[in-house]
């Protein structure tokens, strides 16, 4: 496992590094055009290659799309056929940096906070934009690794873990989140995985790649009308956080979440996956554990 240092929340990558970092974040944009020589580094598609660009590419990212004002009202959809998608140059950047021809964002569904409880628009702007490049890559990632069945991924404007999948009037809720480690006296060991079984409950770990010690959950939801839905949750540490990817059921439509565990467990291992990980255990966006959101 990757042991990496946990900056304060905040620490943005380097004003130097910033023109080749937003070629990162374009790349899903241009995804199948043949690669531009020594230029586009190859995270976050192709493998991975360059991670350390990678993982410091949502930062720069979202200082060049406030820039440009693509976080705006009129969102054009991730890559639609219809809706014209938003294009801009790169001619006016001091350093030479390729120039994508587009910047796919997909609209955020909007869900109104509850009592005492703050969104995603109460974050200062680079922080807000820096969350919603995340965002953006990480809906697409997803959308690309789980079962098709649980497409198109939404962004949910309400925290930066929080996404929807489903088509058709369905609506499963996903949540990817990287938090910090509690410490001190407020750290909490992991909940192992019962030796015995229980109903409506199948709790397996799973070795990863790396060494991780991952917990597989498959368990029963609400049940209504003689009708019982699902949700999966895999869950590990890494670094400094807490990673958790759970895909719940439709508790209106009354349908089970549309994965399994073992299709989470392969999306969990994906170099695309992981490299999420890396940027948030080393950029955090959530509040340690322990912390109350939102107050």
């Amino acid at each position: 496992m990757y042991v990496l240092m946990d900056p304060a929340p905040g620490d943005e990558p380097a004003r130097d590094d910033e023109e080749l970092l937003v070629r990162s974040a374009m790349e899903r944009a241009t995804d199948g055009a043949p690669p531009l020589p020594d230029l586009v580094p190859g995270a976050l598609v192709q493998g991975r290659r360059r991670r350390a660009r990678s993982r410091a590419a949502i930062g720069a990212a979202a200082t060049a799309i406030v820039g440009l004002g693509v976080l705006g009202a009129a969102l054009p959809v991730w890559g639609g056929g219809e809706e014209p998608v938003r294009e801009w140059s790169a001619a006016s950047q001091t350093s030479p940096v390729p120039t994508p021809t587009a910047v796919p964002v997909r609209p955020p569904v909007h869900i109104e906070p509850g009592h005492g409880e703050k969104s995603m628009a109460d974050l200062p702007e680079n922080e807000f934009s820096r969350q919603r490049v995340f965002q953006n890559e990480a809906a697409g990632v997803l959308e690309t690794l789980l079962p098709k069945a649980i497409g198109p991924v939404r962004l949910v404007d309400l925290a930066v873990n929080r996404y929807q999948g489903g088509a058709d009037g369905r609506v499963f809720p996903i949540t990817f989140s990287i938090r910090p480690l509690a410490t001190g006296k407020a750290a909490r060991a992991n909940t192992p995985c019962l030796d015995v079984a229980v109903k409506d409950l199948q709790c397996d770990e799973v070795t990863l790649p790396r060494g991780i010690t991952a917990q597989a959950i498959t368990a029963a939801g609400n049940a209504k009308g003689g009708k019982t839905i699902t949700g999966v949750t895999v869950r590990f540490r890494y670094g400094h956080s807490r990673v958790v990817l759970t895909v719940g059921g439709d508790d209106t439509a009354m349908v089970s979440a549309p994965v399994t565990a073992e299709d989470l467990l392969t999306a969990v291992q994906d170099p695309e996956f992981m490299n999420l990980v890396e940027y948030a255990d080393e950029r955090p966006m959530e509040a340690k554990e322990g912390s109350v959101r939102g107050g």
